[in-house]
């Protein structure tokens, strides 16, 4: 596991985070829903961890467990912005931030599609050998 390369990992998916909702919700259509905010980045959150993913496993070899961890960090990562940057400046209130279930929903989601770039990105990376 690199963890300088996992850093800048979950760095890159909660700056994607942050532009994707932050545009999101001057859009009239999301303005006056958190749902459709979520659902619409939790979408979008698929090409960006996944060509994230992508971008770190070019100089780690994947595995399922290297993807999960790949997760378990960006979500470190992305808790440590949320705390120092996202709540004190834009939120005002943890309470507030932390209450909202579509979040959680968001974390799972990440950490499943981290897995499951670890999986298929080994499938590609290991070749069974030619005879």
């Amino acid at each position: 596991m690199n963890l300088k390369r996992a850093i800048i990992f979950g760095v890159g998916v909660w700056v994607a985070a942050f532009v994707i909702i932050s545009v999101l919700m001057f859009i009239p259509w999301f303005k006056d829903s958190q749902t459709r905010i979520q659902v619409t980045w939790w979408v979008l959150e698929i090409p960006a961890v996944l060509l994230l993913a992508k971008w770190y496993f070019k100089m780690d070899p994947p595995t399922i467990k290297k993807g999960f961890l790949l997760g378990l960090i960006g979500l470190v990562v992305g808790t440590v912005f949320d705390i120092a940057i996202t709540v004190p400046f834009f939120v005002k209130s943890y309470a507030v931030f932390y209450a909202n279930w579509l979040m959680y929903v968001g974390f799972i989601w990440g950490i499943v599609l981290t897995t499951y770039a670890g999986y298929e990105f080994d499938a590609t990376f290991t070749q069974p050998e030619e005879k």
